[in-house]
């Protein structure tokens, strides 16, 4: 009897998975709590609900089986180790947030986000499931980038995005903002990118990748997000680029290096027509504006003691955006100094940046570093960095040509993550807060999967061949 009240392995990766498309959809299907609360984040949405749905069938698992097959997950235990620390910090720091309320969401938040960026490498546990997962994230984002096209045609908005109806061509697919879509582009692209020459598959997969590659590129344009379009996708662009000559055979890249020149220049091409055809002209002006973004950055910069923000120069007129950013990245260096460098608090950075100057009624810092550190102090921004580079460097030798031994999926999935994670440096600083930004925690907990599969696989590998 007691095997019946057992959560099957099936039935918990079916969840896994619902929860995993959910965790993108479902803050747009969400549903106003009875007690109508004037606080958003506290409605109930899906993700939410298959989130807690997957804790109680672990949990219920845990309780028959007291075990929760999580060996696996040996190669990544020190970011495991280091989500605990980051969980305890931010329960500690409630101690002397300004604002408890703040503090509690914040933290709630995190603990979440956490959990679901673990949940990769305690699902996936063999390429199998990685190819399993990968199929339900590719859907999910043909969902977004088509839905996000639709609305630059036919001018209708969801009503979670800041345009619900405004008969304006922003996509915003099914965020809030298109800093979100945007982000969200350039975080995927670089699987679909790699897919189509690291993964054996039939053609029509590789026309239907292919297709949604330029149906992103064309929407990434289209968004109008400067820090996407002229930062994260340079860098994921030279990112791929270099990392063709370590992951490809040299005699497959010699043989197909014309046929792959000529699909680049195809899709160059086809973008092109289809975003000058869709893009308004104030995007198009925005994005015209990428060189006075970077003039307005080089302009110095100057944190005084008395918490004066300090610019020299008048900001230039199409920089306004980026003088707040700016502003608020100054400001929130001088909240860390005046906590001793050990953080604001979790989530109190909104408290202390209410009234603070030149940030125009902007309270989210806008920049998911400088959220780290200022929220939660460099003791933990430290140890954030550092494994955030330790992953790079991991995925990085998975990737490499020589390990021939591996799966492709594994190789592919190392090389894409790479790239992706590479490019979030500037990604990053687009949404306004990245603590419920589930596509990075979804890219984080895959590429925590990958190393933890990867490594693995590799160990057995070398056994083999040192056993011959």
């Amino acid at each position: 009897m007691s095997s019946l009240l057992l959560p099957g392995s099936q039935q918990l990766n079916r969840l896994f998975h619902l929860m995993v498309v959910f965790a993108v959809l479902g803050p747009t299907l969400g549903v106003q709590v009875p007690w109508g609360t004037s606080d958003p984040w506290l409605n109930v949405t899906f993700f939410r609900a298959t989130f807690f749905l997957l804790v109680a069938g672990l949990v219920i698992r845990w309780v028959n089986e007291h075990s929760l097959e999580s060996s696996h997950m040996y190669p990544v235990r020190w970011f495991t180790a280091f989500f605990a620390f980051w969980i305890l910090y931010a329960t500690v720091s409630l101690t002397w947030v300004a604002d408890l309320y703040k503090g509690l969401r914040y933290s709630a938040f995190l603990l979440i986000m956490l959990s679901l960026c673990l949940s990769f490498p305690l699902f996936i546990k063999n390429h199998l499931n990685m190819e399993n997962t990968s199929k339900v994230l590719f859907g999910v984002f043909f969902i977004l980038v088509v839905f996000g096209l639709s609305e630059s045609v036919f001018l209708w908005h969801l009503p979670v995005s800041r345009y619900y109806e405004q008969n304006v061509p922003y996509p915003t697919s099914f965020f809030t903002n298109q800093n979100d879509f945007a982000t969200t582009i350039t975080l995927g692209l670089p699987f679909l990118v790699t897919a189509l020459y690291m993964i054996p598959m039939r053609r029509r997969n590789k026309g239907l990748i292919y297709t949604t590659g330029i149906i992103a590129l064309s929407c990434l344009l289209i968004t109008g997000s400067r820090s996407n379009s002229g930062f994260a996708l340079p860098l994921i662009t030279i990112s791929w680029l270099i990392s063709i000559f370590f992951t490809v055979e040299r005699t497959k890249l010699r043989r197909h290096f014309l046929k792959g020149v000529g699909w680049v220049f195809l899709g160059i091409l086809l973008v092109a027509v289809l975003s000058s055809t869709l893009i308004s002209p104030q995007i198009r002006d925005k994005l015209g504006t990428t060189m006075g973004v970077i003039q307005n950055l080089q302009k110095d910069w100057q944190l005084q003691q008395d918490g004066d923000v300090v610019e020299s120069g008048d900001p230039a007129p199409e920089g306004k955006s980026i003088s707040i950013r700016k502003a608020l990245i100054i400001n929130g260096l001088r909240f860390l100094h005046h906590s001793n460098y050990l953080g604001v608090g979790a989530g109190n950075i909104e408290y202390f940046m209410e009234g603070a100057p030149n940030v125009y009624n902007k309270t989210n810092i806008h920049n998911w570093w400088a959220e780290i550190l200022v929220n939660f102090g460099v003791l933990v921004f430290t140890l954030y960095m550092c494994l955030y580079i330790w992953l790079l460097h991991r995925l990085w030798r998975l990737a490499r040509i020589t390990n021939t031994g591996l799966s492709p999926v594994i190789r592919w999935g190392a090389t894409a993550s790479l790239i992706a994670l590479i490019g979030y440096v500037f990604g990053a600083m687009s949404p306004s807060t990245a603590i419920h930004f589930t596509p990075m925690w979804i890219v984080y907990g895959f590429a925590l999967a990958v190393v933890a599969v990867g490594e693995r696989e590799q160990e057995r590998v070398a056994k083999a061949e040192g056993s011959t």
